[in-house]
């Protein structure tokens, strides 16, 4: 099967099918509601039904959320023509993330789009897929990376959150707008610890609860109510904190907490490494269980990755896409 890498995305051009592409294509497959690997405008967009919802409720005017758009059912069989058929199979990253399997030629190729293997606090489970052919991101496709499971995760942030509180002080938490921000919501709120919200991070919550979540108390951000409550706040919105009158403490929930230089980027005295993204050794499992003979290597640590593969009798190349970003680590 022929794959195409290009700077907008990733092409199967037997089957005229783009993946991820951020440029208007004929047919295109949205693996996520990220603004990093979802755009508008193509002819023809395929996704999971959460998928599709997000990108509407993130785009108040839908000028970016796709038309035209078909809703695919997990582990069901769509046929595209030209002898291709594809199948959606579940996997955690946010709610809705879904791996791609293509069949074609007698061939199966699976691209995972963002991926981990240890459960997420919120989203789908991930179903490893059998295939001759891999394509894998590799955010974090390095040794140094082991990340906290979701349970070590919620730990952390309720106590951070619980010590900063005992003390008058507002714990801070840097969220993404998808996803990790409404998991550290979702696990403030569910251990009872009051919650103000910024605006890009709540206007999704509801999405989250028609998914079976509960939020239960939390607020939207009022900057003359805070006392007494916890923050989940985007990444940027610390600088408007730290312009505040009020004691704040800052923690970053991120797979690049792992990393030193990420206390001095951030501002955070408290950080959690956890990730939407697999570590090194999730990675490395969900190849070996795949029993791909071939693996396409792609975002973050490709070379790397790739080189660490081959070293274990794989065929594997780095074929970066330089357009896949960090919104979601």
């Amino acid at each position: 099967m022929r794959i195409e890498y290009h700077p907008s995305g990733i092409y199967l051009p037997d089957s005229n099918l783009w993946m991820d592409s951020r440029e208007p294509v004929e047919v295109n497959w949205i693996s996520h509601a990220h603004s990093d690997h979802a755009r508008g405008g193509h002819q023809r967009t395929y996704s999971s039904v959460k998928t599709l919802r997000f990108l509407q409720l993130r785009d108040a005017e839908a000028q970016n959320a796709p038309q035209n758009a078909t809703v695919l059912a997990d582990r069901e069989w769509f046929d595209l023509g030209n002898g291709t058929r594809i199948q959606p199979v579940p996997c955690a990253h946010i709610i809705g993330a879904r791996q791609l399997l293509v069949e074609s030629g007698g061939e199966r190729l699976c691209y995972t789009g963002d991926i981990k293997l240890k459960a997420s606090l919120l989203g789908s489970a991930t179903e490893i897929v059998p295939c001759d052919h891999l394509i894998i991101e590799s955010t974090f496709g390095l040794p140094i990376y082991s990340f906290l499971s979701a349970q070590e995760a919620a730990s952390r942030i309720v106590d951070f959150a619980a010590k900063c509180l005992r003390k008058q002080e507002i714990p801070v938490f840097l969220g993404y707008g998808l996803g990790r921000g409404q998991e550290i919501v979702h696990v403030l709120t569910n251990a009872g610890i009051p919650v103000a919200v910024h605006g890009a991070i709540g206007k999704l919550i509801p999405a989250h609860e028609v998914s079976g979540y509960a939020f239960p108390g939390w607020e939207p951000y009022n900057p003359n109510k805070l006392s007494g409550k916890a923050l989940v706040v985007v990444p940027g919105f610390k600088e408007v904190l730290e312009g505040l009158d009020i004691a704040i403490r800052i923690a970053y929930v991120s797979g690049w907490a792992m990393l030193d230089h990420s206390r001095a980027r951030t501002g955070a005295e408290e950080l959690i490494p956890y990730s939407d993204h697999g570590d090194f050794s999730e990675l490395l499992e969900i190849v070996d269980r795949s029993g791909a003979k071939k693996v396409d290597v792609v975002h973050g640590y490709t070379e790397p990755f790739a080189n660490i593969l081959r070293q274990k009798g794989i065929d594997a190349r780095a074929a970066r896409v330089e357009s896949f970003a960090e919104e979601d680590t």
